[in-house]
C-alpha cells in the first residue's frame, strides 16, 4: 500500500515538475534563427497558435538585431484596425524603423504616402518632408531628386519654388537623369521670375538619349524654337524613336503632318503614322485613320476602309464617329449615297449638342420630304435600340460638351457658367476627368463651396490625381476663407456628392 501512495507522489510530482518546465520554457524567448523568410514565418505561427506575446517579442528582437523586414511586419501587425494588436502610434514607431534599416521600405512607404494608401498614416507632403529631408541633405541624390519632386508638386510647402530648383539641381549635378527633365520642367514654367527655356532647353539635350519623358519634351521646344533655333527635322527624329514606345507619339506626328505648320504637309507619312498606333491597338488611331481616309483620299477602296474603321467607333457612341458616318452617307463615300442614313447619324451625333452637329441636323433636315425624314426617324430609333446609350458612354458625351463649353466652343467662346452643368453630369457619373475642369469653372463662377468640393474630389481620386500643386493651393485659399455656414454646408455637399459617386 506504501509503495503505491509513493508512487502516486512521485508521478505527481513528476508531472508538476514537468508543467513547471514546460510553463517556464514557454515563456523563455525563442532563439533566432535563418533569414527574413524563416523569421516571419516563424512569428506568423505564433500568432496562429494564439501566442501574440512571444510573436512580438521575436519579431522585436529580430528587429532590434537589424531586420528590416520583423519590423515591417511589425508594423503592419499594429496598423490591423481589426485586430486586437491595433495601435497606431507602436505602428508608426515600427514603420518608420523599417525605413530607416533598408533603403526598400523607405521607398515603399514614401510612393504609400504619395497615394495616401500608407496604412498607418494619412498621407501627404509633411511626412513625405520629414522622411526625405535628413538624407537628401546628407548627400543622397536619389532622396534629393524625390524631395525636389515633392516641392515641385507642393507650392504649400515650397510657395517660391527655391526648393525644388535646389534639391533638383543638387540631384542633376550629381547625374540623376529624372532630376534633369524635372529641373528643365521647372525652369521652363517658374512659380516666380522669368523661365529660363535656354538652361532647360540644355537639361534635356544631356539627357536625350537615355529618357524617352526628355526627348519628348525637347522635341516640342525643337519645333517651336523655344530655348534655341527651331530644329524641324530633329524634333521629327526624336519624336519617330518615341514613338517607337509610345503609340499616341505617332497620333501626335500625324496631326503635325496633317497641319503642315511645324512640319512640311505630307499626308502619305501622316496616314503611315497612324497605320503604326493603329497596329498597337490605339482606338484613337482608328478614328483619326477613318477621318483621313474620307478628307484626303478619292478611291472607294480608301472610303470602304474608312467605314469600316469608323463603324465599330460609331456604334460605340464616338460622336465624332457617328458625324463622319453621316457625311460618308451624305456625299456617298465608301457606300451609296442615302440622306434619311446620313440624317440618323448626324442627329445620333447631336446626342452631344455642338454647334456644327445641331446645324448640320437643321441643313439637312430642310432639304428633306417628310417621307425621308420618315426614313431618318426610323433608321434612328433602330440604331437607338441596336445600341443604347449606356451611363458610361453619356457621361463621357457630357464631358467632352463639358470641356468644349468650358475652353472654347465651336465659335471661340467660352461659357463657364453653362459648362458646369454638363461636368457636374459627368463627374457624378464617374467621369472623373470632369473633376479638375470643374473646380476651375466653379471659381471662376464664384461658387467657392462647389469648387472646393470638387477640388477634394479631384485630390482623393488615386486612379486619376497626378498632383501639380494647383488644386491644393487653391482648396486651402478657398476654405481659409469659409464662413461657419459655408463650412457646414461644405461638409454636408460633399458626402453627399461622395455617397453619390459611390453608387456609380
Amino acid at each position: 500500500m506504501q509503495v503505491v501512495i509513493l508512487s502516486v507522489i512521485l508521478a505527481l510530482l513528476f508531472i508538476t515538475l514537468l508543467l513547471v518546465y514546460l510553463n517556464w520554457r514557454n515563456k523563455q524567448p525563442l532563439a533566432l534563427s535563418g533569414g527574413p523568410d524563416e523569421v516571419l514565418f516563424q512569428a506568423s505561427q505564433l500568432l496562429n497558435r494564439g501566442k501574440d506575446a512571444q510573436a512580438i517579442d521575436y519579431l522585436e528582437r529580430a528587429a532590434d538585431m537589424g531586420m528590416a523586414h520583423a519590423a515591417q511586419f511589425l508594423g503592419e501587425l499594429y496598423s490591423l484596425e481589426d485586430h486586437h494588436l491595433y495601435d497606431l502610434d507602436k505602428a508608426d514607431h515600427w514603420f518608420q524603423q523599417a525605413a530607416e534599416l533598408d533603403e526598400q521600405f523607405a521607398q515603399i512607404q514614401r510612393q504609400m504616402l504619395k497615394l495616401k494608401v500608407h496604412p498607418s498614416q494619412e498621407g501627404g507632403s509633411h511626412e513625405l518632408e520629414a522622411m526625405l529631408k535628413p538624407g537628401a541633405d546628407q548627400g543622397n541624390s536619389n532622396q534629393q531628386a524625390e524631395l525636389g519632386r515633392l516641392y515641385q508638386e507642393s507650392p504649400l510647402l515650397d510657395p517660391d519654388g527655391t526648393k525644388a530648383l535646389h534639391y533638383l539641381g543638387l540631384a542633376a549635378e550629381a547625374g540623376d537623369t529624372q532630376a534633369h527633365y524635372h529641373l528643365a520642367k521647372v525652369l521652363l514654367e517658374p512659380r516666380h521670375g522669368e523661365p529660363a527655356p535656354i538652361r532647360a532647353r540644355a537639361l534635356l539635350e544631356a539627357i536625350t538619349e537615355s529618357d524617352p519623358l526628355a526627348k519628348s519634351l525637347l522635341a516640342q521646344m525643337l519645333l517651336t524654337g523655344e530655348g534655341g533655333p527651331a530644329e524641324p527635322r530633329e524634333a521629327e527624329r526624336l519624336m519617330h524613336e518615341v514613338a517607337e514606345e509610345n503609340d499616341f507619339a505617332f497620333i501626335e506626328l500625324a496631326h503635325l503632318y496633317q497641319e503642315g505648320t511645324a512640319l512640311p504637309q505630307d499626308i502619305p507619312k501622316a496616314e503611315e503614322c497612324l497605320r503604326q498606333a493603329l497596329a498597337m491597338e490605339n482606338h484613337s488611331a482608328a478614328y483619326r485613320l477613318g477621318e483621313l481616309l474620307l478628307k484626303h483620299k478619292r478611291d472607294s477602296d480608301s472610303h470602304r476602309e474608312a467605314i469600316a474603321l469608323l463603324t465599330p467607333l460609331a456604334e460605340q457612341w464616338w460622336t465624332d464617329a457617328l458625324f463622319l458616318m453621316g457625311k460618308a452617307h451624305e456625299d456617298g463615300l465608301g457606300t451609296r449615297r442615302h440622306l434619311p442614313t446620313a440624317l440618323s447619324y448626324y442627329r445620333l451625333a447631336a446626342t452631344d449638342p455642338a454647334p456644327y452637329h445641331l446645324e448640320r441636323v437643321d441643313e439637312l433636315s430642310a432639304k428633306m420630304g417628310s417621307y425621308e425624314l420618315e426614313q431618318a426617324e426610323s433608321l434612328y430609333r433602330q440604331f437607338l435600340t441596336e445600341h443604347p446609350l449606356s451611363q458610361e458612354q453619356q457621361a463621357s458625351i457630357e464631358l467632352t460638351h463639358g470641356l468644349r463649353l468650358f475652353h472654347e466652343d465651336d465659335r471661340g467662346r467660352r461659357h463657364p457658367r453653362e459648362a458646369i452643368a454638363y461636368l457636374e453630369r459627368a463627374a457624378l457619373a464617374g467621369e472623373n476627368l470632369a473633376l479638375e475642369p470643374l473646380h476651375q469653372a466653379c471659381v471662376e463662377t464664384g461658387q467657392r463651396v462647389d469648387a472646393a468640393i470638387w477640388a477634394q474630389l479631384a485630390l482623393t481620386d488615386q486612379f486619376y490625381y497626378l498632383p501639380t500643386g494647383k488644386l491644393e493651393v487653391s482648396l486651402t485659399s478657398l476654405k481659409q476663407g469659409f464662413s461657419e455656414a459655408e463650412e457646414a454646408l461644405f461638409a454636408q455637399r460633399l458626402a453627399e456628392r461622395q455617397a453619390t459617386l459611390a453608387t456609380n
